[in-house]
């Protein structure tokens, strides 16, 4: 497929312009309009690939914490933990579409669309694992504030401005339309109301904060994370590497998983890295490109094919510039694969 931009910039190139041109235009832009773009301006640009990578590692660990954590490991045949990469690579380019192209764009309704038939697939063999409402809400408020909880709560930094938290409360609820809840409606249609951003985080919070057990499942997704987080990340101490992920995670975890806490040694080492890694990138000019525009550009130039999450909504978004829509036939949930897109053994949970 042709990688050229089909669609204008977000924000236009004109006025990507300074070292500081990030902060003037989300000055210029109302968050219950362009709660699209200030996302991508607040989450895209000042991250590199070791963040991307830590994300993805957070909310793995917290998202398989638990009873949802058999229909992942799938009794040890799960991408998680057979061929953990790829399933880095999939899950962390969903999250770039997301944040990319927003939650009204056919980019990321294509992304929910393929995690929504996956979930209907896995939901008739571990029914157990989808039936948790608040789970589905949790994956939804962390990707609205799981990153500002870290920073604030762990690393004692500032918080996102008024504007940002703003526009990232209606982004999340409009994110949560797009995903098909067990009852067939949207996930939107049974979530509580959760208006401000502060709501969301009070949302993590008591969430994380339920009773847990321990659970033989979740120790062994949790394991496979920290074990391919630090082959990713090989040149760093094997304890800095199991510490970097596993200092953030709350205290529910630890009592779920049976992974022993880092020491105090390498829970300050951790928090530190992670301070010096997140201010250096607040410090230094705005990049003139977000990560998904960069791996665009890229992957043009190098002549490297995109991976299926990434084709298959950067697809859909191309079929509607050019007026022909996008296709759903052959699903219930709206999912219809295309000729150069893998089955779903291969992509997803």
């Amino acid at each position: 497929m042709t990688l050229t931009a089909l669609k204008p910039l977000n924000p236009p190139t004109e006025v990507r312009k300074g070292p500081r041109w990030i902060k003037r235009r989300i000055a210029t832009l109302d968050p219950q309009r362009d709660y699209t773009e200030i996302v991508k301006l607040g989450t895209l640009f000042h991250v590199n690939d070791f963040i991307l990578d830590w994300a993805f590692t957070s909310i793995m660990c917290r998202a398989t914490t638990g009873h949802s954590a058999v229909a992942i490991n799938r009794e040890g045949t799960g991408k998680l933990v057979t061929t953990a990469n790829n399933r880095f690579d999939d899950t962390t380019d969903h999250f770039l579409v997301w944040n990319e192209f927003g939650p009204d764009s056919p980019e990321t309704k294509r992304s929910v669309d393929i995690i929504n038939a996956l979930h209907a697939k896995y939901q008739k063999i571990y029914p157990s694992a989808f039936d948790d409402l608040p789970l589905w809400i949790y994956v939804i408020a962390w990707e609205v504030a799981g990153l500002s909880i870290l920073a604030e709560d762990y690393l004692g930094l500032p918080k996102i401005d008024a504007k940002e938290r703003e526009a990232r409360a209606v982004w999340g609820r409009k994110l949560a339309e797009s995903f098909t809840y067990i009852d067939g409606g949207p996930l939107s249609n049974v979530m509580p109301q959760l208006q401000t951003f502060e709501d969301f985080v009070a949302f993590v919070h008591e969430y994380e904060s339920q009773p847990w057990t321990s659970d033989a499942n979740t120790k062994a997704c949790h394991q496979a994370v920290l074990d391919k987080y630090a082959q990713r990340n090989k040149l760093l101490p094997r304890p800095l590497a199991d510490a970097l992920v596993s200092t953030f995670w709350h205290e529910g975890q630890f009592e779920c998983n049976g992974i022993q806490k880092p020491t105090p040694f390498w829970r300050a080492v951790a928090k530190n890295y992670m301070r010096v890694v997140l201010v250096g990138t607040q410090l230094m000019p705005s990049p003139k490109e977000s990560a998904v525009e960069k791996i665009l550009r890229k992957a043009q130039e190098q002549g490297k094919k995109l991976g299926p999450i990434m084709r298959s909504s950067i697809s859909a978004g191309a079929k509607t510039e050019q007026g022909s829509g996008t296709s759903s036939a052959g699903c219930p949930m709206g999912f219809g694969m295309t000729a150069d897109e893998p089955t779903d053994n291969k992509s997803g949970l």
